[in-house]
């Protein structure tokens, strides 16, 4: 009896076995995520990390494009261009009423051949940001404490400069909204309809223009026909005088006396 429920006892071990080894080879159903966002990233990528973990190298030409400045939105009604003195500075000053506001901007130096260097100062008068001899370049800035920033474009050479700076645009300041995308549809509907309407007019007339040609130009070809004819009919008759009157000339008749 002992070997025989050994055996079974051995044989449901097995079994239990091969059960726990399908249960655990069994895949687990995906997770979907419903606040899942493709377009969000981590710190690492945001912080210029790639896959490998790897810092992106800094680029070694000074003349090269800065990359985040070429996505940049240079919007006039949010920027400004100002002109520094040689040897002087000019600052804006900017209220951060919550550490969640960042500071973010961008400048370029529309002078030839220039420079400019920034610096950023928290409300304690500490530099949290500077840059050096910089012919454009962009900023970005997590305050750790609310209060007063300055931000001051320092020119530290022999001739003046125009300096454009522009800030908080990197995030659209006023998205679209669906209402807005409505009425530019609607204006542009009365645009196509107005376009349709004034090329209709424009055919008709260049109808106009090629039917008034084609009738000056008949007209000009009757009118030099007939002028021509004109003078031809002159020429004759003025020859014929002519002959006649040679005649006349070279046979006088004789005039006859009644005395």
């Amino acid at each position: 009896m002992r070997p025989t429920r050994f055996f079974f006892a051995a044989l449901g071990a097995v079994a239990l076995a091969a059960h726990g080894a399908e249960v655990e080879e069994t895949p687990h159903a995906p997770v979907i995520l419903d606040d899942f966002d493709p377009y969000k990233r981590d710190k690492d990528l945001a912080m210029g990390m790639k896959a490998a973990g790897k810092q992106d190298p800094a680029s070694a030409d000074p003349n090269q494009v800065n990359e985040l400045l070429s996505k940049f939105d240079f919007d006039p009604s949010e920027g400004l261009t100002f002109y520094i003195e040689r040897m002087e500075s000019s600052c804006f000053f900017e209220d951060v009423k919550s550490l969640g506001d960042d500071l973010k901007g961008a400048y370029i130096v529309s002078t030839a051949s220039a420079t400019i260097n920034l610096a950023i100062k928290d409300p304690s008068g500490e530099v949290v940001f500077s840059r050096d001899q910089d012919v454009e370049g962009t900023y970005e800035v997590r305050p750790r404490q609310t209060g007063l920033y300055e931000v001051c474009f320092i020119n530290e050479d022999a001739d003046g400069k125009l300096v454009s700076h522009v800030t908080h645009t990197l995030q659209s300041q006023h998205p679209v909204e669906k209402e807005h995308v409505s009425i530019l549809a609607k204006y542009a509907s009365h645009l196509d309809v107005r376009l349709g309407e004034l090329e209709s007019e424009q055919r008709l007339m260049q109808l106009r223009t090629d039917r008034h040609m084609k009738t000056e130009k008949s007209t000009n070809d009757r009118v030099s026909l007939t002028g021509t004819l004109e003078s031809l009919v002159y020429v004759a008759c003025v020859l014929l005088q002519i002959c006649y009157i040679k005649r006349l000339l070279e046979n006088p008749r004789k005039v006859k006396s009644w005395a």
